[in-house]
C-alpha cells in the first residue's frame, strides 16, 4: 500500500483563534445549513454565525459567565452551537448533557459537573427548572420562549456596538484551560464527567482533516452531546470550511441527507447497516439479486487490480441509496467488512475510524487512499499509541485532564501520559491499528484461558437472521468462573417473518454449529437465547452490555 503525505491543515489552541481566524474572508460563505419541518432549507453564512457567536459571549461575559459551567439540554441544532462556541469562545467550560437519557441520570450529570447556567429546549423545561430553581440562571434555544438565546444574542450585539465590551478576557483564554466537560457513553458503567481541553479538542479536529479530504458539503446527524459528533463531524468540518448540514430528528434523517445532496457524511454502523438491508429488501424483490451479486463480485476484482469500470445498474443503485454521496465517515462502533466491501463496489467509500471520548476522540482514522476494511486505520498525528499486555494505550494532545471532581478514577486510568482505553487490539505491520476486544468483556475458562466476545458476535452477526447479538459468559457450574460461552441474540424481523421462536431458535443452531466447527472447544457457544426487545443502546448505539 503506497503512502502518501498528511493533508496540509491549520492548527488552532484556541476556539477564540480558530473563529476569528475562518471568517476572515468566508463571510458570504455558507457555513452551516439545516431543513425545517416542512423540509425547507436554512442557514447561515460564516459572518451571520460569526457575528452570533460573539454577540453571545460578550453577553455572557457581562453576565459573568466567563469561567463558569454552562450546560447545553438539547438536540443538535444550530443553537446547539452558538452556545457550545460562545462558551468556549469566552473560556466559560461547556457541558454537554446527553439528553437521550433517563430524567434521573440526566439530572446526575448536571450535579456532577456544577453546572452554573443552563440553555434548555422546552422538553427539558421541568428538568432545567428544577435544577435552577432561583440560584442559577436558565435560557431557552428559541426565541419564543423568555428569557432566549436571542436575547441575550440581541443584548450583546448592543454591547458590541456601543464599545462596551471586556477586552481584558482574550488573556484568561488559555488552550489548558477546560473546554468541555462530556460524559462518557456509559456502556459498561455509569457516566463520568471527561474534562477536555480547547488544544486537546482542536488538535484533534485538524488531525482528522490532515487524515481525510472531506469535500465540499458535509452531512451530519451525529449527536454533538458525544465528542465524535461534535471534534469529527462538526469542528473539523469547519476547520475544513466545509459546507455543513446538520440534523437533529432522526425521523428526517434521509429526506436531509437527499435535500442537502452532500460529498461526505458521518455516521454509526447501524445507520450503514439500515442502509445495507433496506437496499438488499428492495433488490429482492425486484427479482434482480442474482445478476447484482455478479456485478458487485465482478467490480470488487477490477478495482483490487486497479482497474475502474462503470456499470449503469450499479450506478443506478448507488444514486437511490445513497444520492450524492461518495465518503462516509464511520465510528462508534465496529462496521462490518462486508458491507464496507460492497458499499466501495457501489462507489462509496467507507472510512472507519477508532476514538474513545476521553481522547478528544479520534485515535486513528483509515485514509481515502489508504484504507483497510479490517482495521481502524492510521494513529493521528499528535498521538502515540503502544500496545500493553494486549491494551491499547493512548498518548498525545488530545489526552483529557481527567475525570471532573474523580482523581482516583483518572489516576487508575492515567499513567505519565498514557490513557489505558480498556480496548483490545494490534498494530500490523503497515501501522493500521486493530481492535479485537474490550478488556473487561474478556470471557475468562477456569483453565486460564480467555476469549474476546466481539471476534465472535463478529461471526454471529454474518447470519442473515442476526440483528444484534451480545456474546458473554453464563455459569455453568457451582463456582462463578466455571462458565460457558453464551449468546443472547435479537433476530432480524425481515429475515424471521413468519417464523416462532422455536423456528428462529432451530434455524439460528444450525448456523451457529458451523462456526462452532471452526472455534477450539472452550470457545465454542453453549447457549442461545432468543431476545424479544432490542438491546438497550447509547446514543452512538452501542450496546448497553452491562444491562443484557
Amino acid at each position: 500500500m503506497k503512502k502518501y503525505p498528511l493533508n496540509q491543515v491549520k492548527y488552532y489552541n484556541r476556539f477564540r483563534d480558530m473563529l476569528d481566524d475562518l471568517v476572515l474572508g468566508n463571510d458570504e460563505k455558507k457555513a452551516v445549513s439545516w431543513f425545517n419541518r416542512k423540509g425547507e432549507e436554512q442557514g447561515v453564512t460564516w459572518g451571520k454565525f460569526y457575528s452570533d457567536i460573539v454577540s453571545l459571549q460578550e453577553r455572557l461575559v457581562d453576565l459573568g459567565l466567563a469561567g463558569k459551567h454552562i450546560a447545553i439540554l438539547s438536540e443538535n441544532s444550530y443553537e446547539w452551537l452558538l452556545v457550545y462556541l460562545s462558551a468556549v469562545y469566552c473560556g466559560a467550560v461547556a457541558v454537554c448533557i446527553d439528553v437521550e437519557q433517563s430524567t434521573e441520570t440526566i439530572k446526575q450529570m448536571l450535579d456532577m459537573a456544577d453546572v452554573d447556567c443552563l440553555f434548555y429546549v422546552e422538553r427539558y423545561k421541568d428538568i432545567s427548572l428544577s435544577y435552577c430553581g432561583q440560584s442559577r440562571p436558565m435560557y431557552a434555544m428559541y426565541a419564543n420562549n423568555e428569557p432566549s438565546i436571542y436575547d441575550l444574542i440581541s443584548e450583546g450585539g448592543d454591547l458590541r456596538a456601543s464599545g462596551k465590551i471586556n477586552k481584558d478576557i482574550d488573556a484568561t483564554v488559555t488552550p489548558e484551560a477546560t473546554a468541555s466537560i462530556v460524559f462518557t457513553s456509559g456502556t459498561m458503567t455509569y457516566s463520568k464527567p471527561v474534562m477536555l481541553s480547547q488544544e486537546a479538542i482542536l488538535t484533534n479536529a485538524s488531525d482528522a482533516l490532515a487524515n481525510v479530504s472531506i469535500g465540499e458539503v458535509a452531512f451530519t446527524a451525529l449527536p454533538f452531546y458525544h465528542t465524535y459528533g461534535l471534534t469529527c463531524s462538526v469542528l473539523s468540518m469547519l476547520i475544513g470550511k466545509a459546507h455543513l448540514y446538520i440534523n437533529g430528528n432522526i425521523k428526517t434523517v434521509m429526506r436531509d441527507i437527499q435535500l442537502a445532496n452532500p460529498h461526505t457524511m458521518l455516521t454509526v454502523p447501524l445507520m450503514l447497516e439500515t442502509i445495507h438491508s433496506n437496499m438488499w429488501v428492495a433488490v429482492n424483490a425486484s427479482g434482480k439479486a442474482d445478476k447484482l451479486k455478479k456485478l458487485l463480485n465482478i467490480r470488487k476484482f477490477l478495482l483490487s487490480v486497479g482497474i475502474k469500470k462503470n456499470f449503469k445498474v450499479l450506478d443506478s443503485l448507488r444514486e437511490k441509496c445513497f444520492g450524492s454521496i461518495r465518503l462516509i465517515i464511520c465510528g462508534g462502533a465496529h462496521m462490518s467488512r462486508n458491507i464496507m466491501e460492497e458499499f466501495f463496489s457501489l462507489g462509496v467509500l467507507v472510512v472507519q475510524g477508532y476514538g474513545i471520548t476521553e481522547c478528544s476522540p479520534l485515535v486513528s482514522v483509515n485514509r481515502n487512499k489508504m484504507n483497510k476494511f479490517d482495521s481502524v486505520g492510521l494513529v493521528s498525528a499528535h498521538t502515540e499509541v503502544k500496545i500493553e499486555d494486549g491494551e491499547i494505550l493512548v498518548r498525545g494532545k488530545n489526552i483529557m485532564k481527567g475525570y471532573y471532581n474523580l482523581p482516583e478514577l483518572t489516576d487508575e486510568v492515567l499513567t505519565d501520559g498514557w490513557f489505558r482505553t480498556g480496548d483490545i487490539g494490534e498494530l500490523d505491520k503497515d501501522g493500521f491499528l486493530h481492535i479485537t476486544g474490550r478488556k473487561k468483556n474478556l470471557i475468562v475458562f477456569r483453565n486460564g484461558k480467555k476469549v474476546s466476545p466481539e471476534k465472535l458476535e463478529a461471526k454471529i452477526q454474518k447470519i442473515p437472521l442476526v440483528q444484534d447479538v451480545v456474546v458473554y459468559g453464563a455459569v455453568s457450574g457451582i463456582s462463578t468462573d466455571d462458565v460457558q460461552v453464551a449468546a443472547s441474540v435479537f433476530p432480524n424481523k425481515e429475515a424471521t417473518e413468519g417464523m416462532n421462536s422455536y423456528e428462529i431458535l432451530e434455524a439460528l443452531q444450525e448456523q451457529i454449529s458451523l462456526i462452532n466447527e471452526e472455534l477450539p472447544m472452550y470457545q465454542q457457544i453453549r447457549m442461545i437465547n432468543i431476545r424479544e426487545q432490542e438491546f438497550s443502546k447509547t446514543a452512538l448505539k452501542k450496546i448497553k452490555r452491562y444491562l443484557v
